[in-house]
């Protein structure tokens, strides 16, 4: 099933919030505009408002606020990818130039900064504390994963659980604040915000380790994006911390080691690292650890009535396991 027919119930909305979003990007300063619809029309998938939007369905939320708060959604993720490009000297994003190698990087951040505060201008147009207290907590919390993802460079000595905490907050948290807001919005019981708000943080998570998964096991046409770029700047991803465990020799550690050292990777640099993590499981036990999240998600929705919601919900976490994008 594709995205399109998962989605399909909330079709009128995500168009709307596709116009909000082109609407509000429109600026005097011809810049913003142009990198906003470049990065805007470049095919993304819109999963975050999607999100936002089903889970209002869930709770048959109606108020205009869904659109807005969605295209807010949109704003922070979209200013956190001109920021990675510019750190990670993308040249490619949803298989086309990134914003950064067309305009450069100081442009790409100011804008990613304008978005920001796009953001939170729509956010305190909602006028409710409570999704203003999500949005900014997840702002905060988003920064601390991409910062200590940067502290964590390099470092093979990165264990499970900093890996876990840097994905959580860098990718589970939109996910997990976007099904939050719905629930605030809809004034639902605690126990049912807890449980979409739980589902959001673990598909959030299940998304970030296939994507992980991707970077040794795919190609760029597939992916969208230049392969092997966690590799070349040194991070340190689920992939490779299971292989160097699963392979449990020291001569491999050291090649891995002085490869993660060096000032360039070449080609066959990248390749040896992508065969030795997939020669030692590295791929394959990323998703098994991303199945485990979906299943986890997937039982957080059994306290809710069945509804066409509950199954797009559903559909969704298991083509997160499936995706290639």
């Amino acid at each position: 099933m594709t995205l399109n027919e998962i989605f399909s119930i909330i079709d009128e909305d995500l168009k709307l919030v596709e116009d909000s979003i082109h609407h509000n990007i429109q600026n005097k300063i011809e810049l913003i505009s142009s990198i906003g619809s470049h990065i805007f029309g470049s095919g993304g998938k819109r999963l975050r408002p999607a999100l936002l939007l089903l889970a209002c369905k869930l709770f048959d939320y109606k108020g205009p606020e869904r659109i807005y708060l969605s295209s807010a959604i949109e704003y922070i993720h979209t200013a956190t990818l001109l920021h990675d490009d510019v750190v990670d000297n993308s040249v490619l994003r949803r298989g086309k130039q990134s914003a950064n190698s067309i305009w450069g990087n100081e442009a790409s951040v100011l804008v990613g900064d304008f978005l920001f505060a796009k953001a939170f201008i729509l956010i305190v147009g909602s006028k409710n504390i409570r999704v203003l207290n999500i949005l900014s907590n997840a702002t905060g919390n988003l920064a601390e994963g991409e910062i200590f993802e940067l502290v964590k460079t390099g470092d093979l000595q990165t264990s499970i659980n900093d890996y876990f905490e840097i994905i959580k907050n860098k990718t589970g948290v939109l996910f997990s604040a976007a099904c939050e807001i719905a629930a605030v919005l809809a004034d639902a019981p605690h126990n049912l915000l807890n449980s979409i708000k739980s589902y959001g943080d673990k598909i959030g998570v299940a998304f970030q380790l296939i994507d992980d998964a991707l970077d040794y096991a795919s190609t760029d046409v597939e992916l969208g994006k230049k392969i092997g770029i966690d590799i070349q700047e040194g991070k340190v991803t689920l992939p490779l911390i299971a292989a160097l465990t699963n392979a449990n020799s020291d001569s491999l550690y050291s090649n891995v080691k002085e490869i993660f050292y060096k000032d360039s990777i070449a080609e066959d640099d990248i390749n040896f690292l992508k065969n030795f993590v997939l020669e030692n499981r590295g791929v394959e036990d990323t998703i098994k650890q991303a199945h485990n999240f979906i299943s986890q998600a997937k039982e957080e929705l059994s306290i809710f009535h069945d509804s066409p919601a509950k199954t797009s919900l559903l559909l969704l976490a298991d083509f997160i396991l499936k995706r290639r994008f």
